[in-house]
């Protein structure tokens, strides 16, 4: 991940705040992607998720993970997110905690005290080749604060970072070790590239499945599973983000 670290202060300098002062930067340390902050809105690892093939296309879709931080006494909104390297940028989030994200017109900014990572981003349609380990160039608009423009890495194959979970948890106090959060995902199970490997194929991308029931958790169906991300943990199967499984079920149907 040093590669990450050193692409993220070389991206630093470019980071712009429309009408809002001189341009700024998060100096927290423990992250991977791009920080920025516009007003008291705080922009944290801001990364495009890695390209299943080492470069997205044009007229691809890729997902944005970030974390969005602001003061507990004015809320504010996140209203849009526009690139020049994309047709449009669209605002996603797990409004239920059903596993399932819709697409949304707007995103709330946690109270300064919380961390809620239930939303995420789409970039779709590339305007351009771009390459893993690259970056992109995304405007945030806020209700209140205004905008801030930054530079947000394109992860590589095995550097990605987990998806979003819903609900809103707090921060660890200062010293304390973060821990990885329970997610729940919705997809079809597939058979992997490689021999007795599962991938779950959900609108967040791709998941190594670490076990769970084999009756559910079979190629070709339809399931909802509970568990933790494990993005870095080394496999044989060498496909999606390692998912340890807690529990698995099928997934509803919908008429």
């Amino acid at each position: 991940m040093d590669w990450l670290r050193t692409l993220a202060a070389l991206a630093a300098p470019s980071l712009a705040v429309s009408s809002c002062g001189p341009p700024l930067h998060d100096p927290d340390r423990g992250t991977t992607g791009a920080n920025g902050q516009v007003g008291d809105v705080r922009l944290r690892d801001v990364v495009v998720e890695a390209p299943p093939d080492h470069a997205w296309r044009p007229g691809d879709a890729a997902t944005v993970r970030l974390t969005l931080l602001g003061p507990s006494d004015e809320p504010d909104v996140l209203t849009g997110v526009r690139s020049d390297d994309a047709a449009r940028v669209e605002l996603w989030a797990d409004a239920d905690c059903d596993g399932v994200s819709e697409r949304v017109d707007t995103i709330a900014v946690p109270a300064a005290n919380e961390l809620d990572t239930g939303y995420h981003l789409r970039l779709v349609g590339f305007t351009r080749e771009v390459l893993a380990g690259t970056a992109v160039r995304l405007t945030f608009t806020f209700q209140r604060a205004g905008e801030v423009a930054l530079t947000a890495l394109v992860a590589v194959g095995g550097d990605d970072v987990p998806p979003p979970t819903c609900g809103t948890s707090t921060r660890p106090a200062p010293g304390e070790p973060p821990t990885r959060p329970e997610v729940t995902l919705r997809g079809r199970v597939e058979e992997g590239v490689e021999p007795g490997c599962l991938v779950l194929a959900t609108d967040r991308g791709q998941f190594l499945l670490l076990g769970g029931d084999p009756e559910v958790v079979r190629p070709g169906a339809d399931v909802v599973v509970e568990g933790v991300a494990r993005p870095g943990e080394a496999t044989t199967c060498q496909q999606g983000t390692p998912f340890a499984v807690r529990e698995a079920e099928p997934a509803p149907t919908t008429r």
